[in-house]
């Protein structure tokens, strides 16, 4: 009586269950079908919502990494702006300190200072202004040393300044032209005899 055994097992298991329900083999089997394939669906929704917020976070990375790119390339565009300017900068230096004081007074010449300044505020907004050079140790980073003058008390020190440096937001933008002092028999040159 085996079978009389099992029967009566699944006749107790479907009284037990809630509302009295019983199931036939085809209703089991098809309620066991639909909860794996509801399995199958969550795992796939899972699945799915997982590649979404990857690819949410790869395209926020990838906007973030742009901008990024854009904002360094404009920065490397006005840097070549201004090294371009400053030349012409150096120019009016030269010109406003080498002009004799009989012009110094007329209105042009005061236009030619009134250009200069706007030069200046110009670079100024944009975070250049000149390094001072004479007197300061010399820095290899900051000045490009051309001359070498022996006999100076300071060794190591700038000298003379050929060209001026500049800064933008305290990173070199063009490194000062100097003469450099060494004591005597530090210089590289040998006296010709």
């Amino acid at each position: 009586m085996p079978d009389g055994q099992a029967w009566r097992n699944d006749v107790i298991e479907d009284m037990e269950r809630p509302g009295g329900a019983t199931r036939t083999g085809d209703e089991a089997a098809t309620q066991d079908g639909a909860a794996s394939e509801l399995d199958q669906l969550r795992a796939e929704s899972a699945e799915l919502l997982d590649t979404l917020q990857r690819s949410r976070a790869e395209f926020a990375n990838y906007r973030r990494r742009v901008e990024q790119e854009r904002e360094m390339a404009r920065h490397r565009a006005t840097e070549e702006i201004i090294r371009k300017l400053l030349p012409l900068a150096d120019d009016f230096e030269r010109a406003l300190t080498s002009a004799p004081d009989a012009i110094a007074a007329d209105a042009w010449f005061e236009g030619f200072r009134l250009v200069e300044r706007k030069l200046w505020n110009l670079l100024s907004s944009e975070g250049v202004k000149p390094m001072e050079s004479l007197g300061q140790p010399f820095d290899p980073s900051r000045h490009d040393a051309v001359m070498v003058e022996e006999g100076v008390q300071n060794a190591d020190t700038v000298v003379e300044e050929f060209q001026r440096g500049y800064l933008v937001n305290d990173t070199v933008l063009r490194p000062a032209m100097v003469k450099v002092g060494a004591q005597p028999g530090e210089s590289d040159e040998t006296p010709q005899a």
